[in-house]
């Protein structure tokens, strides 16, 4: 009996609390998985992201996986083909096209129309073009990524290498650049001490950006590769010559940007992204640059994230994923924090970017 009459009190007071709105249940959520490679700080703000639209969206949970981006592609594709992937996923631009031939992209035309519409003009034409493919949309930038130069200000200011003001300066062209380089390397008495003016990170990313400012190309009119292009070598044989010449770390060394981080490098090429990763040092003083002009024209390897969503989910999972993204993209000013460039221009254009 005392039994009997526990359970009615218990199921009554749930009831109860369910109407009053105190008990949420889950599975009257729709529930959305995300897939991404941010593995790293970026993970960390995107989490907060998603934590703060759940909170504003009590209809909707957003869960997300992070993968390591070594691996993700692979288990994206697998999980996408075979109609078991994630509602929505990230795509680097310069991917886009090698996934979308595995056929579970969706046109996400619809997200730059209507009422609560993403304004394509928002974007730069370029930037866009990345996702677009003849009148179809095949997802949303949510940032630029570019490679850039990296300086100790110290290093900088100790080598003589400031403006009039007595600033540091980061070098604009390859004199400045070499003279730099040279300046900044010394060797103290023991020799693990010795201190690196320049080196490489990853080294396919640091070609990469020396392609675009001699004018090189990745494939040719027929669309055959074209690495070996003139062009091409000049930037190739430019990097290959501070290791000939030995005045760059040589590849076993392995300092790259762990050497920049331990002030055993003055200066390194690489993503806006590390950015994060220097904001949690107290003791580091930096300043970031374009990568210097060592060709015939300033340029830089960059990428783009892009939202992109699953073929095949249900209308209300769409909505959802839909509201989710056009959320991410309007406040992609706090996507900055992870050291990303908002895609939108307006963005850009707010005072808390600067």
């Amino acid at each position: 009996m005392l039994g009997t009459l526990f359970l009615i009190v218990l199921g009554t007071g749930i009831f109860r609390a369910i109407d009053n709105g105190l008990v949420a249940s889950s599975a009257s959520k729709v529930q959305i998985s995300f897939w991404n490679g941010f593995t790293g700080p970026d993970g960390i703000v995107m989490l907060s992201m998603i934590e703060r639209f759940n909170k504003a969206n009590p209809d909707i949970n957003v869960s997300m996986q992070r993968i390591p981006w070594a691996t993700y592609y692979n288990k994206l594709t697998v999980a996408g083909t075979d109609g078991r992937g994630p509602h929505l996923f990230v795509v680097h631009a310069s991917t886009l096209p090698r996934i979308r031939r595995a056929g579970f992209i969706s046109n996400s035309a619809n997200l730059y129309s209507g009422p609560d519409a993403i304004n394509s003009d928002d974007f730069d034409p370029y930037v866009l073009d990345q996702v677009r493919f003849g009148d179809v949309y095949d997802g949303v930038p949510l940032d630029i990524h570019p490679q850039g130069l990296y300086c100790n200000a110290e290093m900088l200011r100790k080598a003589g290498i400031v403006d009039a003001d007595g600033k540091p300066r980061a070098p604009r062209n390859k004199k400045e650049f070499m003279d730099a380089l040279r300046a900044m390397t010394t060797q103290p008495k023991e020799a693990n001490d010795k201190i690196w003016g320049y080196a490489l990170t990853n080294w396919g990313s640091n070609i990469r950006s020396l392609i675009p400012q001699f004018g090189g190309r990745y494939l040719d009119e027929d669309g055959n590769a074209d690495l070996n292009s003139p062009e091409n070598i000049e930037a190739l044989e430019f990097l290959g010559s501070l290791t000939k010449s030995k005045l760059v770390p040589p590849p076993e060394n392995g300092l790259g940007w762990f050497g920049y981080r331990q002030k055993k490098v003055a200066m390194v090429w690489d993503g806006v992204f590390m950015l994060g990763d220097l904001l949690r040092l107290n003791d580091m003083e930096y300043i970031g640059a374009p990568v210097p002009t060592i060709g015939k024209q300033p340029g830089t390897m960059a990428d783009s994230h892009v939202l992109c969503i699953r073929k095949g989910i249900r209308n209300d999972q769409r909505f959802a994923v839909e509201k989710f993204v056009r959320f991410v993209s309007d406040n992609s000013l706090e996507w900055a924090g992870a050291g990303q460039v908002p895609a939108r221009k307006s963005i850009r254009a707010m005072p808390g970017f600067a």
